[in-house]
């Protein structure tokens, strides 16, 4: 929770006792008063289909390019994204990253959703393709900047449709694409971090995949305004 939201958290606990008082000295039913105080929490909508009520199933891949400096960056990618999901998702079931990881192991050149879909008996393959990642411009290097670019691919698998829209349930669920965006991260957003400044390499690529795994899963689920501002202290762990 950010110092903003804390401070407004406060000023309508305040509020709320002080009305109460006034209300109680007055004899008069509050609770009508409470309703409006309620600290509700402006959301961003989500621009993807709704995921509730589906089993998902998350893959992910990298290109050559985004692997360049640290191979296997598309896994915890894989992993930020599930997590920030089911933070976030309700009443969906989704697929753990190490089974999915363990599945693309053994399908390593599927690109066919539906297998993906049949194989774990999803409803919802959504696939992330990360063709960009780096943390350093060329020619930089004192300095950290974050960027990268990720395909977010969405399908959904249903029954076949006759000539009026009815789903055929007698055949096979076929698969068929829903969404279909590209996620563009930076960060910071307010400008590089100087390595002077004690910030490792490993510290920020952390943090950084943590950003581009939030602002993918922003995609399906709704999120606060305060989720946009990014946290930029580090662990050097």
């Amino acid at each position: 929770m950010t110092p903003r939201t804390l401070g407004r958290l406060r000023h309508v606990a305040a509020m709320v006792l002080v009305a109460g008082g006034l209300f109680a000295t007055a004899g008069c039913d509050p609770r009508p008063f409470f309703y409006f105080l309620q600290p509700f929490e402006p959301t961003i909508p989500a621009p993807g289909p709704s995921l509730a009520g589906k089993k998902v199933v998350v893959l992910t891949y990298g290109t050559a390019a985004s692997q360049s400096e640290f191979p296997g960056i598309e896994r915890e990618l894989n992993t930020q994204f599930v997590n920030n999901l089911k933070k976030k998702a309700k009443k969906i079931t989704i697929i753990e990253p190490k089974r999915v990881q363990t599945w693309m192991e053994a399908h390593p050149n599927s690109t066919d959703p539906s297998e993906a879909a049949k194989d774990f008996e999803a409803d919802v393959v959504i696939m992330l393709e990360m063709e960009a990642f780096r943390i350093q411009e060329p020619g930089d290097l004192n300095v950290l900047q974050g960027t990268s670019n990720v395909h977010i691919k969405a399908a959904e698998m249903d029954y076949p449709k006759n000539a009026k829209g009815k789903p055929i349930k007698d055949q096979p669920k076929e698969s068929h694409e829903i969404y279909d965006q590209y996620q563009e991260s930076a960060f910071p957003v307010r400008g590089p971090v100087p390595m002077e400044g004690g910030v490792g390499r490993m510290a920020f690529k952390n943090k950084f995949i943590q950003v581009v795994g939030a602002e993918c899963s922003w995609h399906f689920v709704e999120h606060s305004e305060d989720d946009v501002i990014q946290d930029v202290k580090f662990s050097q762990r």
